[in-house]
């Protein structure tokens, strides 16, 4: 990495040489795949639902009729609320997460992917992160659909990547005009719109024959607005304006007219604080928003194992890894945005599937170290020689959920949850091997009611009662809330436990638990609908479900408690309508509370609950109108890559579909589609066609003749079920 303040005959020097190297040793990628190699392997991932281009002749010739259903994304994005709901005591930065992930397009981000022995990498914080950027090393990097569904299920944008690398042949072919525009922006603009993502990053590797600085400017300003205002460009911080590949680490004058140009800026990640402060003041001149400069923060600096010079970010001395979080304190603290690099590092770098006593995995263990601080298993089974680089001294103290933007769940309008998580346990395997559902996976709730690394502390201290999530991932989905003491305690005594059974039930202890923070109006436009069954621990206690209601001061916050009863253990709906009682406030939480006493300390359940879902009051009758025909065996694909779907249309129109609920441009009022024969759950589909695998029929119904159910599920509830009018013929 060459400094920005390197003297520029000695810059010159620099860059002859790396040139010269370059010829005399070439990048390890120009050795790689033959074209044709590479087209072959492209084509056998359509299927999987994977889109991505080598090279800028692929580029020039896409068209969108290439497009294959599996590859869009069909959820639209969530509008997350602008009436924030932020602590205004403390500075937060928003986050970017770019998602390096050992070469990408793995088979668990497949629309139909295999079984799997263990979790990979997904992530359960995503009400911290403002953007997603999927990242490989092809010219063109579309994200998967499964991806994008998710992200924008929980209100994150996503963007591709557009990166030119040493090895790019052809890069001057990027800049062909034809009628005054650039065909490869407005291609790229194409892409984003046919595949359902929301933008690019645009990261030029290598330096252009010339310098076509103001070339290069206008075509991103013609991405910008071929894009539209509804997406994004973010320039990364390598070829300057001066055309040289010269990571400047800072906002400076050899990348701001990019910045600019792009409307954002995602710097390398060797920068100090002494580049914050001169970025500040360049930002500042030329009226730049700082939060829509991203300093990069590369996660693996922290290993000491790492091939070449040692990779560096800051904090110069470990940081990275579990340290990311000190970075983004600082960022915080200065106004500036994050833009972290490789958090997948968590699930590749303690690679290997072993189990922690409490049945995490250490991967799963790392990964709520680095955002939530929780407590380092002692070994880490991790290949870095050099001493334990992970087990610093102030992880714990700067988690990153401690110093990024948390945004509410769901939109002003609308939010839905049935607690689906990326990975399932396949009930039906001896195995016990997982299924992902990567595309399906839901706003995840808050599971404890404090931070994790306080809830270690608190587990070593004085005897508490608390309320718990957990989540169930074999079979359908759901969440029970539990109750236990916590904490170094002997047992209650039968005396102090009869004294308390004694007081009316108002005058026993509340304990409460957020399972989401939300911001809605309070003023019964919106109706809460919570489907559940009760256990009954207790009849000497009352349990239930409350919303906050208040404002962005916090001065003034009033529960509003809905009790929920006990009868035969049947699912049960409660549905109330989100009325504050304080003029002009808002509802800012939802959860559940218990109010009583307790015989025993040990984890009781409470309430178990399947759905928890807002609407507009005038959305919250049953949709009709809406059907699903014509469910049928087509194929797509040409030898050897042919593949049998199920296919099917819907019918109906956007004019019976409610306000305020989300409709998608491919599937309409349906947010995914299950499919099944009469004795088998297949699986789901986010378009209109479902790829039909061999494994799907036991070798002994191969060939004879199936019926195939379709079930639509509409955004915000409510089902749609169609099957084959006759047996279709699988051969």
């Amino acid at each position: 990495m060459l400094p920005s303040q390197f003297p520029d005959w000695k810059k010159i020097g620099w860059h002859f040489g790396k040139k010269l190297k370059d010829i005399l040793s070439p990048s390890p990628g120009e050795a790689g795949p033959s074209k044709a190699e590479r087209k072959a392997q492209r084509l056998r991932d359509i299927p999987r639902g994977f889109a991505y281009l080598d090279d800028f002749d692929e580029l020039n010739s896409w068209v969108t009729s290439d497009v294959d259903p599996v590859q869009q994304a069909n959820t639209p994005l969530l509008a997350r609320s602008t009436d924030s709901i932020q602590d205004s005591s403390s500075e937060k930065s928003k986050v970017l997460l770019c998602h390096d992930y050992n070469g990408g397009y793995h088979d668990y981000e497949a629309v139909r992917p295999d079984k799997m022995s263990s979790e990979l990498y997904s992530c359960h914080y995503l009400q911290y992160v403002d953007t997603f950027v999927y990242f490989s090393h092809k010219l063109v990097c579309v994200p998967p659909p499964t991806w994008t569904n998710t992200l924008h299920r929980n209100g994150v944008k996503v963007l591709g990547t557009c990166i030119v690398e040493p090895q790019t042949p052809d890069i001057e072919k990027m800049l062909v005009t034809a009628n005054g525009s650039f065909h490869i922006a407005e291609q790229l603009a194409r892409m984003a719109d046919a595949y359902g993502f929301d933008g690019w990053l645009l990261n030029i590797e290598k330096e252009f024959s010339t310098n076509v600085t103001k070339q290069l400017l206008d075509f991103i300003k013609c991405l910008k607005q071929a894009l539209g205002d509804c997406r994004q460009v973010i320039w990364y911080d390598a070829l300057d304006t001066d055309n040289y590949v010269d990571h400047q680490n800072e906002l400076t004058m050899k990348n701001i007219e990019f910045a600019r140009a792009a409307g954002a800026l995602f710097t390398n990640y060797k920068w100090t604080e002494v580049n914050l402060q001169s970025s500040e003041t360049l930002a500042r001149k030329y009226d730049m928003d700082m939060r829509e400069i991203y300093f990069g923060i590369d996660v693996w600096a922290q290993n000491t194992n790492m091939p070449g010079p040692p990779r560096v970010t800051f904090p110069s001395e470990g940081g990275g890894g579990t340290n990311t979080g000190f970075a983004i304190a600082k960022l915080a603290q200065w106004g500036f945005s994050t833009a972290i690099f490789g958090p997948a590092w968590t699930y590749q770098h303690f690679a290997g599937g072993r189990l922690l006593k409490d049945g995490r995995s250490i991967s799963k263990a790392v990964d709520q170290s680095l955002w939530e601080g929780a407590t380092l298993p002692n070994k880490l089974y991790c290949d870095c020689q050099k001493g334990r680089p992970h087990h610093t001294d102030f992880y714990q103290l700067n988690p990153v959920v401690r110093h990024a933007c948390q945004y509410s769940a769901g939109s002003s309008e609308f939010f839905d949850s049935t607690f689906k998580d990326a990975f399932e346990y396949d009930t039906e395997d001896k195995d016990r091997r997982l299924l992902s559902v990567l595309g399906s996976q839901d706003t995840f709730p808050k599971l404890l009611p404090m931070s994790l690394s306080l809830w270690e502390e608190t587990k070593k201290g004085l005897p508490k009662r608390v309320l718990y999530g957990t989540v169930t991932v074999e079979g359908a989905f759901s969440l029970t809330v539990n109750t236990r003491m916590i904490g170094i305690h002997a047992s209650q005594s039968k005396d102090s436990l009869s004294a308390t059974q004694e007081m009316p039930i108002q005058s026993q202890p509340m304990y409460r638990l957020c399972l989401y923070r939300v911001n809605m109006p309070g003023d019964g436009s919106r109706r809460l609908t919570v489907k559940y069954s009760r256990e009954r621990p207790s009849r000497a206690a009352t349990v239930g479900v409350y919303v906050a209601f208040g404002s962005s001061s916090k001065e003034d916050i009033r529960y509003k408690d809905y009790e929920v009863h006990y009868e035969d253990e049947e699912k049960h709906v409660l549905a109330v309508d989100l009325q504050s009682d304080l003029p002009g406030t808002r509802a800012t939480e939802i959860g559940v509370y218990c109010q009583g006493t307790f015989e025993r300390d040990s984890s009781l359940p409470l309430l178990k609950i399947a759905r928890i879902t807002i609407k507009p009051i005038l959305a919250a009758k049953p949709v009709s109108g809406f059907s699903i025909r014509n469910v049928r065996m087509t194929q797509r694909g040409a030898p050897p890559n042919v593949q049998k779907r199920v296919a099917w249309e819907w019918n109906g129109s956007r004019d019976a579909w409610p306000t305020g609920l989300p409709w998608s441009k491919t599937t309409g009022p349906f947010s995914h589609f299950t499919i099944s024969t009469p004795t088998t759950k297949l699986g789901d589909a986010h378009c209109l066609e479902f790829p039909f695998l061999e494994g799907d029929l036991s070798g002994d119904d191969k060939d004879i003749e199936h019926r195939f159910q379709v079930i639509g599920s509409l955004f915000g509830g409510g089902l749609v079920t169609c099957s084959t009018p006759e047996a279709l013929r699988h051969r």
